[in-house]
C-alpha cells in the first residue's frame, strides 16, 4: 500500500474518531438501506402478485396457437426444468335427454392445473370442493348452466361427439376461465385422452392448442428468451398478469405506486448524501491548505480524498445493503398476515441498485467539492478565501445529476414518473428563487414592525441569505417528498381502493336474449339487486385497417396484436357508460344514429396505432361493416362493469343477432338466488368474479403495506437531510451567538431568537413543499393514475405546521446548546 493511501486511511480514521464522518456515514447507510430494502420488498411483492395472477391462469406462462404446437417446445421446457401441461379448447354441441346445447370444451391432461386448483360442487351453487387435477378419462365436469340446459344430474351421461361421458361434478371454477370475463358458451371440462375418440377435432376445426409452463423465475425467463424468437404468426405467449383486464390493470397500477415511492426515496437519499459530503469537504479546506504548505501537490490531495471517499462509500454501501436486507426481512415477518403465502425471494438487482445508488451519489456529488479541495491555495492559512469553482466542477455536477436521473429511472422502471418528479424538483428550486425575492421584499415591509426575538430571527435569515436559501431548499425538498409519500398512501391509495367498493359487481350475466331483457330486469329489481344496465353484445372481427388487410400485416419481425387474431365483443349505445371517459373526440350525438362510426378503447387504439378518422372494416356474421374512428375512450377495467373495446352508435349493427350482458353485486349469503335465476331462465350464463375481485383487493392491501414501509425509510432519510442541513450552519450560528453574547444579549433572548429563526425556516420550507406537492399531485392524478384532482386545503395548513414541528425537533437537538457556549472559546477558535 502506498504512503498516500496509508495517509488517507489515517486521516479517515481520525475524522471518524472525532465524529465528523458519522452523519455522512449514517446518511449513506440509510440511503442505501432504504433503496435496497424498498427494491427487495417491491420486487418480492411484484413477484408475488404475478404468481397469484398466474394462479388464475393455472400456469406462469401459456403458449396458445390455432394449430398443434411444436413438441420441441416441451423438450426445451424440460431442459429448463419447467413443469408442463397441455390443453385443447374448442366449441361443440352437447346432447343429453334430447336437449342440445353449445358448450366451450376444454380438454386437459393429468398435470392440469400447474398452479392453483379446480373447484367443483355437487349442486350448481352449493358448497365447493377443491381438486388439484381434472376429470379422469370417461368423465366430464359441467358448468351450472350446462347442467340446467341439458337437464342432467350427477352420474348421468352426456354425448360429446361420438362418445359418452359421465357427469361426475359441477364445475365452479377453472383457473383458465379468467382469461376473459365474457365467454359465449358454458364450459365443460374433460380429459384430453378422450378428444381423439370423440371425433370432434378434425382438420380445419377451430381449435386452440395450449401449452402451460411453470417453474422458477430464472428458468422461466431463460425459457421465454429462447421461445419468443421461435413463435409462429398464429401463436401468442401469455404471462400471469394477462389473466384479466382488471387484474392486469391493478398490477400495473400497483407497480406505478411502488415505483413512485421507491424513486422518491432515491431522490431524498441523494439530497442527504450530497449535503453531508459537501459539508465534509468544506470542513477540510483548512487541512488541505496546511498540507499544501508542507509540500503536498494537487494530485496528492486528489488521490488522498478520492481514496477516502471510495473506502467510505464501499463500507457504508455494504452496511446499507445488509441493513436493507434485514429491514425487509423483518417487514415480511411483521406483515405475514397480509400475504396469503410466503413471499418469493428477490433477485440480485435490488442489491446492485442499492449499492450503486449510494456509491455513485456519494462520488458524483463529492467530486465538485474535491476538485475545489485540490485548488485550495496555501494562502488560505492566512486568508479564508477559496478559488472560484472550476468549470470542470460544473461538468461533474451535471454528470452527477444525470447519474441520479438514470438511477431513479432504473429504480422506478417508468420514465414518465421519473421525469414528472424531476420536473417537480426543478420547480421547487425555481420556487425557492422566487421565495428568496419575496423574503427580501417581505423584510422591507415586516422588519420595521417586528421586535425582539422575531426581529432578530428574520434578520439572521436575511443576513445569511445564501446559506438559508440552501437550508430552505433542502428542508423544503425533504418535506415535499415526505408529503408526496403521505399523499400516495392517504389519498391516492384510498381513492384507488374506493374505485373498487365493497358492493362492486361480482357477477356477470351473459347470453340474455332480447325477449328476456325486461323479465330479467324485473327479476333483479324484485329481489333488490341493482344493475347499472343491460347491454347488447355482438361478436365481430377486425379484417382491415385503413385499407390494409389484417392478414397482410403480420411479418417475421412484427406479430399481430391479439385483438386482430380473435373476435371482439362489440356493442352499441347512445349514452356513455359511467366508468368510461372520452380522451379524444366527442361522444355520439343524435346525428350519429345510423352512421358507421365507432368509439374505441384507448389501449387498443394505441396498440393498433389508430387515430381519429381512421377506417376499420369489421366482419360480423359474414358481412362487412366499414366504420370510422369517432372518439377514443379511457375504460376503467377495475370497475367490474360490462366494458367493450368497440362501441357503435344506434342503428348500425342492431340488425345482427345479439345477446345481452349485465353485472350485479350479490352477497355470499344470497348466492341461492342464482339457482332461482338459472331455473327461471335456463339459457342464461352466470359468471362469478369473487376470485378476481379478491385478487385485486389483495394487490391493494399489499401495496398499502409496502407504502407504509416506504414512508418509514423516507422519514428517516428526510430527518438525515435536515440534520445535515442544520449541522452545516452550526458554526456560523455559534459565531453569531458568541458575538451577540459579547454585545450583551442574554441566553434566553438568543434561545428565543433561534426558535423564531427556525420557525420561520419551517414555515417557508413547508409552503415550498406544499406548492411542489400540489403540482406533482396534479400531474400524477391526471396523467398517471387517471384520478380526479382537487386542491388539498388541509395540506396548506398542516404542511407549514409539520415543517415547523419536524425542523424544531431536529434543530433543537443540535442547536439547543449554542446559547450556553462560551463566547471566548468560540471566538478564539473561529
Amino acid at each position: 500500500m502506498c504512503k498516500l493511501s496509508q495517509l488517507a486511511i489515517k486521516l479517515l480514521l481520525r475524522d471518524w474518531r472525532s465524529g465528523e464522518l458519522k452523519v455522512l456515514f449514517l446518511s449513506l447507510v440509510i440511503a442505501v438501506a432504504s433503496v435496497t430494502s424498498i427494491g427487495l420488498f417491491s420486487q418480492r411483492i411484484d413477484r408475488s402478485m404475478n404468481h397469484q395472477a398466474g394462479e388464475f391462469l393455472g400456469a406462469d406462462l401459456i403458449l396458445n396457437g390455432t394449430t398443434s404446437l411444436d413438441e420441441d417446445n416441451l423438450s426445451e421446457a424440460r431442459k429448463h426444468n419447467l413443469k408442463t401441461s397441455q390443453t385443447i379448447s374448442f366449441s361443440s354441441v352437447i346432447v343429453a335427454n334430447d336437449e342440445f346445447q353449445l358448450a366451450h370444451i376444454k380438454a386437459v391432461d393429468k398435470n392440469y392445473p400447474l398452479l392453483n386448483s379446480i373447484r367443483i360442487s355437487d349442486e350448481p351453487y352449493g358448497d365447493e370442493q377443491v381438486s388439484y387435477s381434472g376429470p379422469a378419462s370417461g368423465e366430464a365436469w359441467l358448468a351450472p348452466r350446462l347442467i340446467s340446459a341439458l337437464k342432467v344430474s350427477l352420474n348421468e351421461y352426456i354425448e360429446v361427439g361420438q362418445i359418452q361421458l359421465k357427469v361426475t361434478a359441477i364445475l365452479k371454477h377453472d383457473p383458465g376461465q379468467t382469461t376473459s370475463l365474457i365467454s359465449i358458451a358454458p364450459r365443460l371440462l374433460m380429459n384430453i385422452s378422450d378428444v381423439v375418440n370423440s371425433g370432434i377435432v378434425q382438420p380445419g376445426s377451430r381449435v386452440t392448442y395450449s401449452q402451460l409452463f411453470t417453474g422458477t423465475l430464472a428458468d422461466r425467463q431463460s425459457f421465454e428468451k429462447w421461445l419468443k424468437p421461435e413463435l409462429k404468426a398464429d401463436e401468442t405467449l401469455v404471462g400471469g398478469t394477462e389473466s384479466s383486464q382488471a387484474i392486469n390493470s391493478a398490477v400495473e397500477k400497483a407497480r406505478q405506486y411502488l415505483s413512485l415511492a421507491s424513486m422518491l426515496s432515491v431522490l431524498l437519499s441523494g439530497i442527504a448524501i450530497a449535503m453531508s459530503a459537501n459539508r465534509y469537504a468544506q470542513r477540510h479546506y483548512d487541512q488541505v491548505a496546511l498540507m499544501r504548505c508542507i509540500g503536498s501537490t494537487q494530485s496528492n490531495i486528489l488521490q488522498i480524498y478520492i481514496t477516502q471517499l471510495i473506502l467510505l462509500g464501499v463500507t457504508a454501501a455494504a452496511c446499507g445493503v445488509v441493513t436493507g436486507y434485514i429491514a425487509q426481512q423483518m417487514l415480511s415477518l411483521l406483515l405475514h398476515d397480509v400475504f396469503s403465502s410466503q413471499l418469493p425471494s428477490a433477485g440480485v438487482y435490488p442489491y446492485i441498485i442499492g449499492f450503486m445508488s449510494g456509491f455513485i451519489t456519494l462520488i458524483g456529488f463529492s467530486l465538485p467539492a474535491i476538485l475545489r479541495l485540490r485548488s485550495v491555495s496555501p494562502l488560505r492559512v492566512l486568508r479564508h478565501e477559496l478559488s472560484p469553482l472550476p468549470i470542470q466542477a460544473w461538468l461533474v455536477y451535471s454528470l452527477a445529476a444525470s447519474s441520479i436521473v438514470l438511477l431513479m429511472w432504473w429504480q422506478s422502471g417508468n420514465l414518465t414518473i421519473t421525469l414528472l418528479v424531476m420536473t417537480g424538483t426543478f420547480l421547487c428550486i425555481l420556487a425557492l428563487l422566487v421565495l428568496s425575492i419575496l423574503l427580501t421584499t417581505l423584510s422591507r415591509i415586516l422588519y420595521p414592525t417586528l421586535s425582539g426575538p422575531w426581529k432578530l430571527g428574520l434578520q439572521q435569515i436575511l443576513r445569511n441569505q445564501r446559506q438559508n436559501q440552501l437550508q430552505i431548499l433542502s428542508l423544503g425538498l425533504s418535506l415535499f417528498i415526505l408529503m408526496i409519500i403521505y399523499l400516495i398512501h392517504s389519498d391516492l391509495l384510498d381513492r384507488w381502493k374506493n374505485q373498487l367498493p365493497d358492493n362492486a359487481p361480482n357477477h356477470f350475466v351473459i347470453n340474455i336474449q332480447q325477449y328476456e331483457i325486461e323479465p330479467v330486469r324485473s327479476f333483479l329489481k324484485s329481489r333488490q339487486i341493482y344493475t347499472e344496465g343491460i347491454y347488447p353484445m355482438i361478436r365481430g372481427r377486425i379484417t382491415s385497417i385503413n385499407g390494409k388487410l389484417v392478414s397482410e400485416m403480420a411479418t417475421e419481425t412484427k406479430k399481430l396484436d391479439p385483438a386482430l387474431k380473435r373476435d371482439l365483443n362489440l356493442s352499441w349505445m347512445n349514452k356513455l357508460q359511467q366508468n368510461n371517459r372520452i380522451l379524444r373526440g366527442n361522444w355520439f350525438d343524435a346525428n350519429s344514429n345510423g352512421k358507421p362510426l365507432i368509439s374505441i378503447e384507448e389501449g387498443l387504439a394505441r396498440r393498433l396505432n389508430l387515430v381519429m378518422g381512421d377506417n376499420l372494416i369489421f366482419s360480423i356474421a359474414d358481412q362487412r361493416i366499414v366504420a370510422t374512428v369517432h372518439n377514443i375512450r379511457k375504460v376503467d377495467w377495475e370497475s367490474f362493469q360490462p366494458n367493450f373495446f368497440i362501441i357503435f352508435p344506434e342503428n348500425v349493427i342492431n340488425k345482427f343477432p345479439a345477446t345481452y350482458i349485465s353485472s350485479f353485486y350479490l352477497d355470499k349469503t344470497e348466492k341461492k338466488l342464482l339457482n332461482e335465476l338459472i331455473r327461471e331462465y335456463p339459457t342464461l350464463t352466470v359468471l362469478e368474479l369473487d376470485d378476481i375481485m379478491n385478487q385485486v383487493r389483495s394487490i391493494m392491501d399489499k401495496v398499502s403495506a409496502a407504502i407504509k414501509f416506504v414512508m418509514l425509510f423516507v422519514l428517516v432519510a428526510g430527518l438525515m437531510v435536515m440534520t445535515a442541513s442544520i449541522q452545516s450552519s452550526m458554526e456560523s450560528r455559534s459565531r453569531n451567538a458568541a458575538i451577540m453574547r459579547t454585545l450583551g444579549a442574554s441566553r434566553s433572548y438568543l434561545r428565543n431568537s433561534l426558535l423564531a429563526e427556525i420557525s420561520l425556516l419551517g414555515i417557508f420550507s413547508g409552503l415550498l413543499a406544499v406548492i411542489g406537492t400540489e403540482f406533482i399531485a396534479y400531474l400524477l392524478y391526471l396523467k398517471i393514475f387517471d384520478l380526479d384532482y382537487q386542491l388539498h386545503i388541509t395540506l396548506w395548513i398542516t404542511g407549514p405546521l409539520i415543517g415547523i414541528s419536524i425542523i424544531l425537533l431536529t434543530s433543537w437537538i443540535y442547536l439547543r446548546k449554542i446559547p450556553d457556549q462560551s463566547p471566548v472559546k468560540i471566538l478564539r477558535y473561529s
